[in-house]
């Protein structure tokens, strides 16, 4: 007699896969190869931008500068002020979640107009999904030092506690590169590398070359912020 096979079960045993947030801290390799087959996108945008504006609001929760500019110079009472702070807040997290969705597809439209020089025949959905994933272990690191920040009451946020500038505490350009060598930084540079040669494609020595490549530029612009905000310092 025929065996009769389950359509529906059959067709689930075929499915690949779903990538894990979390396992890309384990298992990146896996996660990867996952997001090859089965590219995902909207948890991992929300996730990342929840964890970014969370350390975002922490490094600047013990700053009084902003309440006391209110009260000082636009004559504001403490109410006020504090009630116009609270919107602004609101404001300031619903442009910051736009603007990291934003940033997070020109970052992955970048990657995957290099990608495609380089011949590959990766698509778009694919590298962003890369992208986001990687942005979820560097938005980690956002979060643990906003939250070391808040738990020590560190009212003038600057230098990232996993940075090899928080040992060093230089200022100016020099302060600015050395914020850029950062354990999650790093960290997120390896996993580009990885990344691009499991989801892409790519070579190991073309992966690792954009890798470094894209970690050089973040490295100049941050060095560049020091120096000008070195020369304008706030008033």
């Amino acid at each position: 007699m025929e065996q009769q096979t389950n359509p529906a079960v059959e067709g689930n045993a075929s499915q690949p896969p779903k990538p894990s947030l979390f396992g890309m801290i384990m298992n990146p390799g896996e996660q990867f190869d996952r997001i090859r087959q089965k590219p995902k996108v909207l948890v991992g945008f929300l996730l990342v931008t929840l964890f970014l504006l969370a350390g975002t609001f922490l490094s600047l929760a013990n700053s009084p500068e902003i309440t006391g500019e209110l009260t000082s110079e636009l004559g504001m009472t403490a109410e006020e002020a504090a009630m116009f702070g609270t919107v602004m807040g609101v404001v300031g997290i619903v442009a910051g979640g736009i603007g990291s969705i934003i940033v997070l597809i020109i970052m992955a439209a970048i990657t995957l107009a290099i990608a495609k020089m380089t011949g590959s025949a990766v698509k778009f959905k694919q590298i962003l999904s890369m992208t986001i994933y990687i942005a979820f272990v560097t938005s980690i690191g956002t979060l643990l030092n906003g939250l070391i920040a808040f738990l020590v009451k560190e009212e003038n946020y600057i230098n990232p506690y996993t940075s090899l500038n928080s040992i060093v505490g230089a200022e100016g350009g020099l302060g600015g590169l050395l914020m850029t060598f950062e354990v999650f930084t790093i960290w997120g540079t390896i996993l580009t590398a990885i990344g691009l040669q499991r989801v892409a494609g790519l070579s190991k020595a073309a992966a690792w070359t954009i890798a470094i490549v894209f970690f050089v530029i973040g490295a100049v612009l941050a060095a560049a912020g020091g120096v000008l905000e070195g020369m304008f310092p706030a008033a």
